[in-house]
């Protein structure tokens, strides 16, 4: 097992523990660790991103760029804009447990009661859990996908030189 496999294996046994242990803040950062990792590596290799580009990005910025590479016309990828979308959902729900167990806002009467709060917080884990498998199951497809056009572009090349 390389050193990549084996750090996503413990980033999803940390989720597990993390979430079991209502340690939920810790299992939404890998999530999104998870998530953001998966749509750089994509990025990067649509060229949407040169590498030394990718770590600077946010990840609402990673979020509107995936849109904007997938539904360029003639992109050969995947149709995910019901992902998309809900990634980004996550990703405001995620900024509003990360940050919110603190700050508050300045209308005093929207502040969810701590347990509540929690609640929300252990919705947002589990949701990005699912979310991260899903995110990984989409990338894992389009490396699927861009092997299937380069060999069908390998293909058309060497019929074109063969007439």
């Amino acid at each position: 097992m390389g050193i990549k496999q084996e750090r996503y294996t413990e980033a999803y046994t940390r989720i597990d523990s993390s979430i079991k242990s209502k340690h939920f803040f810790e299992a939404i950062t890998i999530e999104e660790s998870i998530i953001s990792d998966r749509l750089a590596s994509f990025l990067e290799a649509t060229d949407t991103l040169k590498s030394d580009q990718i770590h600077s990005q946010s990840f609402a910025n990673l979020i509107m760029l995936w849109k904007i590479s997938t539904t360029n016309p003639g992109a050969i990828w995947e149709v995910c804009n019901e992902l998309i979308s809900k990634i980004d959902s996550w990703r405001k729900q995620r900024n509003k447990y990360v940050h919110g167990l603190v700050k508050f806002p300045h209308r005093q009467a929207n502040i969810p009661n701590t347990e509540d709060f929690l609640k929300g917080a252990e919705k947002t884990a589990n949701d990005g859990k699912a979310l991260a498998n899903l995110v990984s199951d989409w990338r894992s497809r389009q490396v699927q996908i861009k092997r299937k056009y380069n060999k069908a572009l390998k293909q058309d090349a060497q019929k074109a030189h063969i007439s």
